[in-house]
């Protein structure tokens, strides 16, 4: 199949924002290794870290590495074994990620808020054979440990102590393995092949059936740090004229962190002020300590941000870079942060299967009201239908993209593989799963997901949008629209909402819905609108649609 003109030729080149190019020289021999030595080598005795007042620099935590990395040897993880890392953002996260990617092995990263059920589908799938966790998760590790197909448990403490769980045949101390690797490897003991060589195995959200694991190898992961690297050497150069300092609030089990704070910060040499959990009054006093100068997060982060008495009076000011990934974000959330800290949001799009980034677009860019932005460097895009035809600009269609990050395939998923890969004017193209149009400009418009899609009498209907429109009510802090089936309509409106507090009992559901009516075309406002206390939300902080879906469905067949 022919790629048409308008792919061929990029359109959106003349888009690009200051700092971005169309191309990008991605060397063929380049690990991830290499990054995190040359960015050892580069900014040596600069901070890194700070973790509650602890400071490592980039010597500090490179010796510590490969210390560890000499323990792992000497436990015999051999190259292409799966590491397993189950502990929240912290110092050791680093060191056991970076000390198992530098003797060849592949990391797995676990949320740390998986129970013991999660805990044993991941190890068991991905089979792990090291499992790296915090001593507070012993007990969910006992609970599934004679189910779990590992070798070696490796325990620590985050706060630096000797573990209080006695060392074991199964258990091993992390300070142990460090005490007895004094001496650290100098260098990288196997031959690594970028293009093949799995670096990452990053589990999906799960948004879909059982997660599934993306095999990233060191070239997809490279890739997409170097152009990642193209935002940042702008950014300390011309936009916030100076070093990195930021509020690391991301999660780094999920590829988005690992990409743009861990692997990034090898070669943007700034200091993280490293957060173990999204505390809003430790995120509090770190802004008004520290002044960070940059921020990534997802949307929900952003929104309990603003929305939190802790920072109600917090100068956010310094936040100059800020970036909302993993989600859209709300057109009126992106007003609110840019008024409360003077500086336009970034907003990208990626996923798991694209070693986090394809669609760019960093806070000095030309902004366009509901796009995230145009293709990183080296990045194809196009918008198909359902017989794989290219449609034209500004059609609405599943998003597809073709690039150096996109991953190699899933994990012993076959069929998986088969669905989600197609080839195009000698490319490999990947199917996204999500709803989108691009303009004559080449930026990207994110509908939906593919499956969010309402369809109510014979109309297609965007939750998103929906949702857009529903967060300009002073009453709503989030909400979820999605749709329930009907023998009638085919599919049904509905909106799950949390109200504001000051709202609580000043306002009723159907006062929202004729507030609705007066804003929204009469096949789109919302049928039904149920206050909630919570949203059901993935480990990422994504609004999980699915979940509220499939409950309502199950009441109206009961009934």
């Amino acid at each position: 199949m022919e790629l048409p003109d308008y792919i061929k030729n990029r359109y959106w080149k003349d888009s690009l924002p200051e700092g971005i190019t169309l191309d990008l020289d991605i060397p063929k021999d380049k690990t991830v290794i290499d990054l995190f030595i040359e960015g050892g080598i580069k900014f040596k005795n600069k901070v890194a870290m700070n973790f509650y007042g602890r400071e490592f620099t980039f010597y500090e935590l490179g010796v510590l590495t490969r210390r560890f990395a000499a323990g792992l040897l000497k436990l015999g993880v051999k190259k292409g074994d799966v590491v397993a890392l189950w502990m929240p953002n912290c110092p050791q996260f680093s060191v056991c990620y970076f000390g198992a990617i530098f003797i060849g092995a592949t990391v797995t990263a676990i949320s740390p808020l998986f129970v013991a059920r999660e805990l044993e589908y991941q190890v068991n799938d991905s089979g792990a054979k090291i499992l790296i966790f915090i001593e507070r998760f012993i007990k969910q590790f006992t609970k599934a440990a004679k189910n779990l197909s590992l070798e070696k448990g490796i325990i620590l403490n985050i706060e630096g102590n000797v573990p209080e769980t006695p060392e074991s045949e199964l258990i091993v101390h992390y300070n142990t393995i460090l005490d007895e690797n004094q001496e650290p490897l100098e260098e990288c003991p196997v031959s690594i092949i970028p293009k093949e060589d799995v670096v990452v195995l990053q589990y999906t959200g799960g948004t879909t059936g059982l997660p599934k694991g993306a095999r990233l190898s060191h070239f997809n992961v490279v890739s997409m740090t170097l152009a990642i690297k193209q935002n940042t050497d702008y950014a300390k150069e011309k936009y916030i004229k100076g070093d990195f300092i930021t509020l690391s609030i991301l999660p780094w089990y999920h590829i988005y962190g690992q990409a743009c704070e861990l692997i990034a910060n090898s070669i943007a040499g700034g200091k993280g002020i490293i957060l173990p959990s999204f505390d809003l009054k430790r995120i509090a006093e770190v802004i008004k300590e520290h002044r960070p100068n940059l921020v990534l997060g997802v949307p929900t982060m952003f929104i309990n941000m603003l929305n939190s008495p802790f920072l109600k009076d917090i100068d956010l000011t310094c936040l100059k870079y800020s970036n909302v990934g993993a989600g859209a974000l709300p057109v009126e959330v992106a007003k609110e942060w840019e008024k409360r800290t003077g500086f336009q949001m970034g907003e990208g799009y990626g996923l798991s299967e694209t070693s986090t980034g394809a669609i760019n677009a960093p806070p000095w860019s030309r902004k366009k009201l509901g796009s995230c932005g145009v293709p990183f460097a080296n990045t194809l895009m196009g918008v198909i239908n359902e017989k794989l035809e290219f449609l034209t600009i500004g059609e609405p269609g599943e998003f597809v993209i073709s690039g150096p990050q996109v991953m190699l395939g899933y994990h012993n998923r076959p069929e998986e593989n088969d669905l989600v890969f197609f080839e195009a004017g000698g490319k490999r193209w990947l199917r996204t799963g999500d709803y989108a149009k691009t303009d004559e400009e080449g930026y990207v418009f994110l509908l939906d997901r593919v499956k969010d899609l309402i369809k109510y009498k014979g109309h297609s209907v965007y939750p998103r949008e929906i949702e857009e429109i529903l967060y300009e009510h002073p009453a709503i802090l989030e909400c979820a629209v999605f749709g329930v089936k009907d023998p009638i309509k085919g599919e049904e409106i509905v909106a799950y909402i949390i109200l504001q507090p000051d709202y609580k009992g000043k306002i009723t559901e159907q006062e929202l819905i004729d507030w609705s009516k007066e804003n929204m075309a009469a096949y789109k406002y919302p049928r039904q609108i149920k206050f909630v206390r919570s949203l059901p939300k993935s480990a990422v902080g994504k609004i999980l649609r699915r979940v509220i879906r499939d409950k309502e469905n199950k009441k109206i067949a009961k009934n």
